[in-house]
């Protein structure tokens, strides 16, 4: 079922436009990556969607009664409140009605045989149960724990909270909401794996329809179905993850290539056959009728796709066999340890990647090996011929006063202007880019000329921390490939589990101030980190030698735990129930259905024969999912007796 529609949608600011003439809708179940390069319109599509900016041109339409979940810029959070407290006040209705169900038990234990009393109880008890009154706080405590925020910071003030804690913490309030349709804009951004690994989890078995915007092609291959790409001004509908897309967007453009190539090659001859004919009185004729012809011509564009930035990444000279040796490494700050004892061998050629949660220790592990940090303990060995090249997330190794031109030409200053240009173009900097200052590049631009100036050192060693925060899609994957070629080795810090993926041969897992190496690449870490939490589970199993029998201790529960038991018995007998009354409707329409195939009339005429056909086909798989319902509800109460 659609439950939203894109519209003509238009948006200008000022003489520009953004995108025009989009359309798309959206699947009550959708799962929707949006992408594009940055500044193409995608965050003020959500915002359209949201209502807090209008659409030039079209409208977006949503049905009644479904509600936009979406993480704007400025959280309202309650400051002065806990977090427990700040989350409780999504299910104030809820709480509220708990209350009420509370007044109503006094109530009856006073008039016990009050049949209306008993009617409103029942009544607000069943709402109460349907609407998660008796799971919510076990919502809360999961969704908590999922985004790193363990039992023992539930009474922290939200004020007290860092910025990047009260972006994590309202998106938790917007996922305990549980809007219809889930508007999140990057929301991998600044999630550490554990983070990462938990949420895709949780938005797969998400109930409502999720339209996501986000950089992250690991992600989008373990949620999306769609994928809305926004570039050029118009939105193309992709179907599949984002591997998918890849792979049929790279089909769309050769085949718009060769369709471009094919007509380039017409248009060459029909000018030349033009030329030489449009003079002789013989062929003039024929010469203006293949002009007019050629006027009229629809003309193909080359794929613009290929617009990328260039990356290239090469050294001056060898490194020797032995790069980087880390024995029982201790780093930190005066007065603050991070990470104990790291021993690590890092050999010519390895592609090194250090993973962990965020503030654990990561970049001051290479801010160390960069001598920006003095050791606590151990040693660092460098290897010979060592040329070794940094690059910062934060990116703050470039002079916010100079030029972008300066900024590369002071440091190569017998490079000719004319190649200096060069380079910022194949970095995809204008000529009006390179006049501007440092610090008046965004984000992405700081970050392509970061590459750029790392690029020019030709260094056998590159140490780069984070960088592909700041990149768009096609950027990242530029540099991945860059990375891949480069003759030199790598060790980076990343939370970009595709980039990892694509680059890495060792990982280096940093938790609870330990350092694990793992000597293989991400999916052997995922494998072994599986292996390690199954001998845990198992170990812990062990340890419970107690056998507790079900029947001796059923009358032992808590009331309140004897209470949900009997809740969720009864929701199964209702579903059991209802799948039965559903089957039953089903049963009697697809007969009818049948019936009327059979008479003759129409059992020969097409045009009544097909639809009643695709009503049968559709009758049939409710039917077939309806038994599916009924016997897991089955199944279910079962494990009840």
């Amino acid at each position: 079922m659609i439950i939203a529609q894109g519209h003509d949608l238009e948006k200008q600011f000022g003489a520009n436009t953004l995108f025009k003439n989009v359309n798309f809708s959206i699947d009550a179940n959708a799962r929707i990556g949006l992408i594009g390069p940055n500044g193409v319109g995608k965050t003020t599509l959500l915002k359209i969607m949201t209502g807090e900016e209008e659409a030039t041109h079209g409208e977006f339409t949503i049905n009644k009664n479904i509600a936009v979940g979406y993480i704007a810029q400025e959280n309202a959070l309650g400051e002065s409140k806990t977090i427990w407290e700040e989350m409780l006040s999504v299910f104030a209705p809820l709480i509220n009605m708990s209350q009420k169900i509370a007044d109503l038990q006094k109530k009856m234990a006073a008039s016990p045989q009050n049949a209306e009393l008993l009617k409103q109880y029942d009544q607000l008890q069943f709402d109460f149960e349907q609407q998660g009154g008796y799971t919510y706080q076990a919502d809360i405590k999961s969704i908590l724990n999922g985004f790193n925020f363990p039992e023992a910071t539930w009474h922290k003030k939200i004020g007290s909270l860092s910025g990047g804690e009260k972006t994590r913490l309202a998106f938790v309030k917007l996922l305990l909401r549980k809007p219809p349709l889930l508007l999140l804009d990057e929301p991998t951004n600044y999630l550490d794996l554990d983070t990462l690994d938990w949420l895709e989890n949780y938005l797969k078995s998400y109930t409502g329809a999720i339209l996501v915007v986000s950089h992250d092609q690991y992600f989008l291959d373990n949620l999306a179905t769609q994928i809305f790409e926004l570039q050029f001004g118009k939105l193309t509908v992709f179907k599949g993850n984002y591997s998918a897309y890849v792979a049929e967007r790279q089909l769309r453009n050769r085949q718009q290539e060769e369709a471009y190539e094919k007509q380039q090659e017409k248009i060459k001859k029909d000018e030349e056959f033009i030329q030489k004919n449009i003079v002789r009185a013989k062929t003039t004729k024929r010469a203006q009728s293949r002009r007019k012809q050629l006027e009229k011509m629809d003309r193909i564009t080359p794929p613009k796709h290929k617009n990328k930035v260039r990356i290239n990444f090469t050294s001056e000279r060898p490194s020797g066999k032995e790069v980087l040796i880390l024995r029982n490494l201790t780093i930190g700050y005066p007065g603050k340890t991070m990470v104990h004892d790291i021993s690590l061998q890092i050999n010519k050629g390895d592609r090194v990647a250090v993973i962990g949660q965020n503030g654990i220790g990561k970049s001051t592990l290479l801010k160390t090996i960069m001598k920006k940090l003095k050791p606590q303990n151990g040693s660092i060995k460098y290897g010979a011929a060592l040329d070794v090249g940094y690059y910062d997330q934060e990116l703050q190794l470039l002079d916010p006063t100079k030029t972008v031109i300066d900024t590369v030409w002071d440091r190569h200053k017998t490079m000719p202007e004319r190649d200096v240009r060069s380079i910022l173009a194949s970095f995809l900097f204008t000529a009006k880019d390179i006049d501007k200052t440092v610090g008046q590049l965004s984000g992405g631009q700081k970050a392509r000329l970061t590459l750029t100036v790392l690029s020019l050192e030709h260094n056998n060693f590159l140490l780069m921390d984070e960088p592909t925060n700041h990149l768009d899609l096609e950027a990242k994957e530029v540099l991945e490939k860059a990375l891949q070629d480069f003759d030199g080795t790598l060790l980076f810090v990343s939370h970009d589990r595709y980039f990892i993926n694509q680059l890495a041969n060792k990982i280096v897992e940093i938790k609870n101030g330990n350092a694990q190496v793992y000597e293989g690449d991400y999916n052997y870490y995922l494998n072994e980190k599986t292996k390690q939490n199954a001998v845990s589970a198992s170990t812990s199993a062990n340890e419970d030698t107690t056998v507790i029998d079900p029947e001796k201790n059923k009358n032992k529960l808590s009331y309140q735990e004897q209470k949900l038991r009997d809740s969720q018995k009864r929701k199964l007998q209702r579903a059991v129930e209802n799948s039965e009354n559903k089957i039953e409707e089903l049963e009697k329409e697809q007969k009818d259905i049948q019936n009327q195939m059979a008479d003759p009339e129409i059992a020969t005429n097409f045009d009544k024969l097909g639809p009643l056909q695709e009503q049968l086909t559709e009758a049939q798989k409710q039917l077939a999912e309806a038994n599916d319902a009924w016997e897991k509800a089955l199944t279910e109460l079962d494990s009840f007796d």
